[in-house]
């Protein structure tokens, strides 16, 4: 009954899922990305088989309980992927199924691979978005007046991971700090020597000793003392001198970026440091702890971290040494991107975005993992909007609003604002990427859009159902605004310094696509004015991306270069 749930293909293929109690048994029936495949499950009839991603699907039959989506015996196969309902298919990744008969479960997986990037390349891509998104937020939090690289020479991305450790865990080290030097563990431990009193029967140990010789009105008997010399002060002792050592080797990092420039977030970070060391210091000054040895020890230590003190300590100490395994929890968002490849490639695409205004010089002021100072990585909500400062290649300064997937309500130039400075005139009013070019005032001047699109290029430009052609040109000559150059210092000037007899508020448009960099050029060319950029993870680094956003930027620095001209003839002041 088992093997009667089967996925049957063209020319007659079939694959036989083999069901196992044991879950981590992993036995993956594999099939190719958007290639036809329908899932036939007949029998038991009262059996529920629940899988990952029947969210992708759009079948009536789909069923929900507390379980999960799941589904049940039909004559009518359940349809994995057809060409002709392209938005509703399974995507790469790994799907577990679960059949559950007679209140008993069975496990069997699904692996979708990918058609055009390898797995290899899916690991990078997903290697990239965690590595983007914690080291630009952790580079944000510790900007030197907005600069993202002045820390990155002097202190490395572990240390910079221990310097958010320390100030998240900055309330808790004071309040254990202050419980652990007044109150700490201890043990009794019995000794022998000579004395005259004889608090305690005389045991084998002490006779045999006094018979060796005994002094007059002396015995030699057992006594007991406090001793701070335990396992479990051994093992906190040597977690307080780590957390030292790694402190004081933060501290001296930041002692040499404020040699070169000494700035307000520098002073925070060094007093946080030299008040972790302060407390550090007085804790091994303590005679208590001075008293203990300070060999290694990993035995007999388990009672100490029943107490909540000593627990706090080793924590932080471990988590301080083992930075390159101690991956913090992104938000469950992440884990939906790691599965879906498409939306994966827009989250990555999105961040290649972000990686190379930063490489431009363009420094992100708020907005997504911007915000705040704790490292919270905060899911990519459709309609985030990361702002950043920069100067074009002239030298003068504009604002840049990067948006993604966010939706241009507007229907008429009545409906916009300078928030909302676009309108549109088509039914595509949704880009993954758009990046909004603003003046130094915030007077908003035009868009550069970029779409992420998970497939090969020739079939990007169709204006058929399964292209995007349709979609790109829309963008393209559809997104209008009445706000470039809308303000009294640009009166009269804006039709001088238009760039193109297009009435849109477009500068350009983009494809994102995972092609393959070829030594042919023009397989890769541009069609219909819409610009095709290879970006994919397999490359160090996706120039053709950094190209086409400084030759975009530097169209915005022509258009102000020639209007400050006409500003300058007419005897007015930009």
């Amino acid at each position: 009954m088992l093997d009667n749930i089967i996925l049957t293909g063209a020319h007659n293929q079939k694959k036989v899922f083999h069901f196992s109690k044991d879950e981590g048994q992993v036995d993956f029936i594999e099939i190719e990305e958007n290639t036809e495949w329908q899932l036939r499950f007949l029998s038991p009839p009262k059996a529920r088989l629940y899988i990952d991603g029947l969210d992708l699907l759009d079948d009536e039959r789909i069923q929900e309980d507390e379980h999960g989506l799941y589904i049940i015996p039909s004559p009518k196969p359940y349809v994995i992927y057809n060409h002709e309902n392209n938005d509703k298919k399974y995507l790469p990744g790994i799907y577990r199924l679960k059949l559950v008969l007679n209140n008993k479960e069975f496990f069997s997986w699904l692996k979708i691979i990918s058609k055009f990037i390898s797995e290899d390349e899916l690991v990078l891509m997903r290697q990239d978005v965690e590595n983007a998104v914690k080291g630009l937020s952790r580079m944000f939090q510790s900007n030197i007046n907005g600069s993202l690289s002045n820390y990155s020479p002097t202190l490395s991305f572990e240390q910079l991971q221990a310097l958010s450790i320390l100030h998240e865990q900055s309330v808790k080290f004071n309040l254990n700090c202050f419980f652990i030097s007044s109150n700490p563990r201890y043990s009794i431990g019995s000794y022998y020597h000579w004395t005259r009193d004889m608090k305690y029967p005389l045991d084998n140990n002490s006779v045999i000793k006094m018979s060796k010789g005994k002094e007059h009105d002396v015995i030699y008997n057992k006594d007991y003392k406090i001793t701070m010399n335990s396992p479990e002060n051994k093992a906190l002792k040597n977690n307080i001198l780590n957390i030292f050592r790694i402190v004081q080797e933060i501290e001296d990092g930041l002692k040499k970026i404020e040699n070169i420039k000494s700035t307000s977030d520098i002073r925070k970070d060094l007093i946080l440091i030299r008040k972790y060391k302060s407390q550090l210091s007085f804790l091994i000054n303590k005679t208590w702890l001075k008293s203990v040895s300070g060999e290694n020890t990993n035995t007999s230590i388990n009672n100490a971290y029943l107490d909540s003190k000593y627990l706090f300590f080793r924590k932080l100490s471990w988590k301080l040494t083992h930075i390159s395994n101690f991956k913090p929890q992104f938000d469950r968002q992440y884990q939906y991107y790691w599965r879906r490849t498409d939306l994966l490639y827009e989250i990555w695409g999105f961040l290649e975005v972000i990686k190379a205004l930063c490489k431009l010089k363009f420094i992100p002021q708020s907005g997504w993992i911007f915000d705040g100072r704790n490292l919270e990585f905060q899911p990519l909500k459709p309609g985030t909007c990361v702002w950043f400062v920069g100067n074009l290649a002239s030298g003068r300064k504009v604002n840049l609003k990067v948006k993604y997937d966010d939706a241009i309500t507007a229907l008429n130039a009545t409906e916009t604002s300078q928030e909302q400075p676009l309108w549109h005139g088509a039914s595509h009013n949704r880009p993954d990427i758009r990046v909004e070019i603003y003046d130094a005032s915030m007077i908003f001047q035009n868009v550069i859009v970029l779409d992420t699109k998970y497939r090969r290029l020739r079939d990007i430009y169709k204006f058929s159902k399964s292209g995007s052609l349709n979609q790109l040109t829309s963008y393209r000559d559809q997104l209008f605004s009445p706000y470039p150059f809308k303000d009294a210092k640009y009166a009269g000037c804006k039709q001088v310094v238009t760039l193109s007899n297009r009435p849109s508020a477009v500068l350009n448009v983009g494809v994102l696509f995972p092609g393959k960099v070829v030594t042919n050029a023009d397989t890769i060319k541009k069609y219909n004015d819409i610009e095709p950029i290879p970006t994919f993870p397999s490359r160090n680094d996706n120039n053709a991306l950094l190209d086409f956003l400084r030759l975009n930027l530097e169209l915005q620095d022509e258009r102000f270069n020639k209007l400050s001209k006409i500003l300058k003839l007419i005897g007015r002041n930009e």
